[in-house]
C-alpha cells in the first residue's frame, strides 16, 4: 500500500486541492494544511475533500493546526491529526504563519469555488475539461473523469451550505470550541474603531459649540403699514432727444419699424360676362422732333395688326442728342384692345400709329411693349375678381402678423414699449395679372410694416419716482413696487416725427420711514415672540432662523438681514 504526503499552500484554493488528492496515485494521503490557508475555511471546503477522498478511495487524513480547520475536518467525517502528529510520522511541514490576532484569521473568506453561480451547461463544461486534464495528468481512466464530473455536479445542489449551517451552529453551542477565541482580540487598551468613535463624538461636540455661535442667522420681512395714494404725471416721449430732461418730463425715445412681404398664388374664381378685352402698357418714343408731342386717346397698331388705344392723353418728350447720336424721349402709358377676345392676347411687339402711315411721322414716332397682353377672352371665361384679390389679401394678413411677434419680444435690452404705440399696418397689395383680367390663376403680393416707439424703462421709473417724491411728505417713503401705471387718456402718437404725448394715473403705497439699522438694534437676542409689530408700525413681521434649534434673533447683527416688502 503506497502513501504520499500532499502539502497544500497558502494560496491554493480548494479546486487546486482537489486536484492533487484526485491525480494521486497513492491509496493513503497526508494532506497537510498550514495555519491561515484559503482552504478548510468552512464546512464546505471539509465535505469536499470527503466527498473525493471516497470517491477515489484515499485514505485520507489532514494535518493542520488551525483551529477552524480541525473542526470542520472532525465534522465532515476527515481523519484528523495536529502538526505534532505529523512531525512523529515523518511528514515535513511547511512553516506556517503566525495568528495575527483578528477575527478575520478564523472567519471564512469570500473566494471563489469551483461550482458557483454560472448556468448548468457553463458548469459542466468547465468541470469536463478541468477532471480531463487532471484524468491525463495522472494516467487515470475514463471512469476516473467521470466520478470527479460526478462530484463536482452533486455539490451544486444546495446541501452544502445547509450542512455548513447547521454543523457552525452545533459547533458555536460548544463552550469550550469558541471559549479561547475572545481572547485572539483582548486588548488593555481601545480598539481602533472605539477610538475613532471618541475622536468623532469630541469634533461634534467642539462643532455644536462653535456653530452655535457663528451659524445662527435671521431672515426679517417687514410688512410696513401702507398709506395709499394717486396722481397723474404728463410724459413725453421723443426719438429726437437722447437725454432725460426730468423738470419737463421727457424721455429719450427710439422709433423702431419692421417690415414683412409675402405672395401667394391662386386660382381665379370670376366669371366674365361678356368678351374681355386684353390691357397691357406700351411706351412710345419720339424720334421725329426735339419738342413734346401730345396725343389724346389714340390708336397703336401692332406687328400682327391688332389695334389697341391709349386709355388717357399722353404727351411724348422730344428727343436729345448726346455724341451726335439721337436719344429718343419715351413715355410709358397703359393701352387696351379695341376688341374682346383672346386673340388680344398678343405677346411683346412693336407699334406704329394708323394716323402717322406715310408721312414724316410714320416710322418715326413708335411703341413698343415689353411684356404681353392679357385679359381678352370670350364670355364665360374665367378672370380675377375683386373678391379673389380680397381674400388673397387677407390671407396674407393673418400669415404676416405672427412674424412681427419676434420683433416685439426682441427689443433692445432695457427697452419696453405701449401697446397703444405699437401699430401694424397694410403697406403695399398687388395681383398679377390685374383685377378683371382673364387668367385661370393669379399672384398676390402684401407687405405690411410694424412701427413701435420704445424706451428705457429705467428712465421712466426714474421720472415717476422724483414726480412722486414732490408729492409726499419728508418722512415717508415711497414702495417702489406698489406703483401702478395706467393713460387717463389715449395717448397721441406720432410715427412720423417717432413721439409719444400721454398723461398717466399712477397709483402706490407710501409707508412711514423705517431705519432698518436701529429696527436691528432693538431686536438683537430678542425671541421672535417678543417682537410687537406695533413698535415699528408694521402690519406683520415674519422671523425666519436658521438652524433649527435657535430660538432668539442673533446677537451679532450681521447674521441678522431684514427686507422690506414692497420697497
Amino acid at each position: 500500500m503506497s502513501k504520499e504526503n500532499i502539502y497544500i499552500e497558502l494560496h491554493e484554493d480548494i479546486q487546486s486541492a482537489v486536484e492533487k488528492i484526485q491525480s494521486s496515485e497513492a491509496d493513503t494521503i497526508d494532506l497537510v494544511i498550514p495555519t491561515g490557508a484559503r482552504i478548510l475555511q468552512n464546512i464546505v471546503d471539509a465535505h469536499l475533500i470527503k466527498d473525493v477522498a471516497d470517491e477515489c478511495d484515499k485514505d485520507l487524513t489532514v494535518i493542520t493546526s488551525d483551529l477552524m480547520g480541525k473542526i470542520f475536518a472532525e465534522r465532515a467525517g476527515l481523519a484528523v491529526t495536529g502538526l505534532n502528529g505529523a512531525e512523529e510520522s515523518g511528514v515535513v511541514v511547511s512553516q506556517a504563519i503566525s495568528s495575527t490576532g483578528r477575527i478575520s484569521d478564523i472567519i471564512p473568506r469570500k473566494r471563489g469555488i469551483p461550482i458557483g453561480i454560472s448556468s448548468e451547461k457553463k458548469q459542466q463544461a468547465v468541470l469536463t475539461a478541468r477532471t480531463k486534464t487532471v484524468a491525463r495528468s495522472s494516467g487515470g481512466s475514463r471512469s476516473n473523469d467521470k466520478k470527479a464530473e460526478d462530484f463536482y455536479l452533486k455539490k451544486n445542489k444546495g446541501e452544502n451550505g445547509a450542512s455548513f449551517l447547521k454543523s457552525y451552529r452545533e459547533e458555536r453551542s460548544k463552550a469550550n470550541v469558541f471559549g479561547n477565541l475572545s481572547k485572539i482580540n483582548h486588548k488593555k487598551f481601545l480598539s481602533p474603531s472605539s477610538f475613532v468613535g471618541l475622536i468623532v463624538f469630541v469634533a461634534l461636540a467642539v462643532s455644536f459649540v462653535v456653530f452655535s455661535q457663528v451659524l445662527p442667522k435671521a431672515d426679517i420681512l417687514v410688512y410696513p403699514a401702507r398709506e395709499a395714494k394717486n396722481g397723474s404725471i404728463e410724459v413725453f416721449i421723443s426719438g429726437k432727444d437722447s437725454k432725460t430732461d426730468l423738470e419737463k418730463g421727457i424721455i429719450p425715445g427710439e422709433l423702431l419699424t419692421s417690415e414683412k412681404m409675402e405672395s401667394i398664388e391662386s386660382p381665379a374664381t370670376g366669371t366674365q360676362s361678356s368678351s374681355g378685352k386684353a390691357r397691357g402698357k406700351i411706351t412710345i418714343y419720339n424720334t421725329y422732333s426735339t419738342q413734346a408731342q401730345k396725343f389724346v386717346s389714340s390708336r397703336f397698331q401692332s406687328e400682327s395688326g391688332k389695334i389697341f388705344w391709349t386709355v388717357s392723353s399722353v404727351s411724348v418728350p422730344g428727343y436729345t442728342t448726346k455724341s451726335g447720336k439721337i436719344v429718343p424721349g419715351e413715355i410709358t402709358t397703359d393701352v387696351v384692345a379695341a376688341e374682346g377676345g383672346d386673340s388680344y392676347n398678343i405677346a411683346s411687339s412693336k407699334f406704329t400709329m394708323p394716323a402717322f402711315k406715310g408721312t414724316a411721322k410714320g416710322d418715326k414716332i413708335y411703341a413698343v411693349s415689353k411684356e404681353a397682353m392679357t385679359g381678352g377672352g370670350a364670355n364665360g371665361a374665367k378672370i380675377v375678381s375683386t373678391n379673389d384679390a380680397t381674400n388673397a389679401y387677407d390671407s396674407l394678413k393673418e400669415e404676416i402678423k405672427p412674424q412681427f411677434d419676434s420683433f416685439k419680444q426682441n427689443l433692445p435690452q432695457g427697452f419696453s414699449f405701449w401697446p397703444e404705440a405699437y401699430n401694424e399696418e397694410l403697406a403695399s397689395s398687388s395681383v398679377s395679372p390685374e383685377v378683371g383680367s382673364v387668367a385661370e390663376k393669379f399672384t398676390a403680393t402684401v407687405k405690411m410694416v410694424a412701427r413701435t416707439i420704445v424706451f428705457k424703462n429705467d428712465d421712466l421709473d426714474l421720472y415717476i419716482n422724483k414726480r412722486i417724491s414732490k408729492d409726499i411728505d419728508e418722512n415717508k417713503t415711497l414702495l417702489t413696487s406698489s406703483k401702478d401705471v395706467s393713460f387717463l387718456k389715449q395717448p397721441l402718437v406720432d410715427y412720423q416725427k417717432g413721439t409719444v404725448s400721454a398723461t398717466l394715473n399712477v397709483k402706490y403705497d407710501v409707508m412711514d420711514d423705517f431705519n432698518i439699522d436701529s429696527f436691528k438694534k432693538s431686536i438683537l437676542n430678542k425671541k421672535k415672540t417678543n417682537i410687537d409689530i406695533a413698535d415699528y408700525k408694521a402690519d406683520r413681521i415674519e422671523v425666519n432662523l436658521w438652524p433649527f434649534w435657535v430660538r432668539s434673533i442673533p446677537s451679532n447683527p450681521d447674521r441678522v438681514n431684514v427686507t422690506i416688502v414692497g420697497l
